[in-house]
């Protein structure tokens, strides 16, 4: 499986139903928190339950999320150091096995709705769309394909992450999760390579918050 391919079974998770969900009823974080800055234009009623129903999707892959974006990163930071493509192409098939041993039959039951939240974290934690990936790892002509067949089922490979706009909600999920005001669902990492990239990324944040 390329590395490309992994990241694009997110989106298209051999699911074509989302599963169904069994919401939280009550949150008394929503009106604790109400976004006062934000300007709500559905009904109170409404707006519960897109809230939970945000919570409910970034709780269940916000560790998913965290992990592939340390993978990722560490991935990025190596090939910008390896000489040649041939040398590249034995590392990305290295990587490539890891990915496939972290996750595999967990991201095949994953729902399509939960793949494009994980897509959504993965681009707020890598800046990189799904579109970027595939084109930085497969090509503009295999990019542009993949955009297509998204097209047809309503996804867009290019669509970044809107933390003040479209995903203010999502943003504000994640803000309490980090904050250590939320909890959600653990997923720890299977593989040395996982372990190590999250201690990687754990470094590079410290040092990022010093500076």
């Amino acid at each position: 499986m390329k590395i490309v391919m992994f990241i694009f079974s997110f989106f298209f998770l051999y699911n074509t139903y989302s599963q169904s969900l069994d919401l939280e009823k009550k949150d008394s974080l929503l009106f604790e928190n109400y976004l006062p800055d934000l300007e709500i234009t559905v009904s109170d009623a409404e707006f519960v339950k897109k809230w939970n129903r945000t919570k409910f999707y970034v709780k269940s892959v916000y560790d998913y999320a965290r992990i592939a974006s340390a993978m990722l990163s560490s991935y990025e930071d190596t090939l910008s150091d390896i000489q040649g493509e041939f040398a590249k192409k034995r590392y990305l098939s290295k990587c490539n096995k890891t990915l496939k041993n972290e996750f595999g039959n967990e991201i095949k039951e994953m729902s399509i709705n939960r793949g494009v939240y994980l897509m959504k974290l993965i681009y707020r934690n890598t800046g990189l769309t799904a579109y970027d990936i595939i084109r930085k790892y497969r090509g503009g002509g295999t990019a542009f394909w993949f955009q297509a067949l998204c097209m047809v089922s309503g996804q867009d490979l290019k669509r970044e992450y809107l933390a003040e706009d479209d995903d203010v909600l999502i943003e504000r999920a994640v803000n309490l999760i980090d904050t250590g005001k939320m909890a959600y669902y653990k997923r720890l990492p299977l593989t040395d390579q996982a372990r190590k990239a999250l201690k990687k990324a754990k470094r590079k944040k410290k040092r990022k918050n010093k500076n």
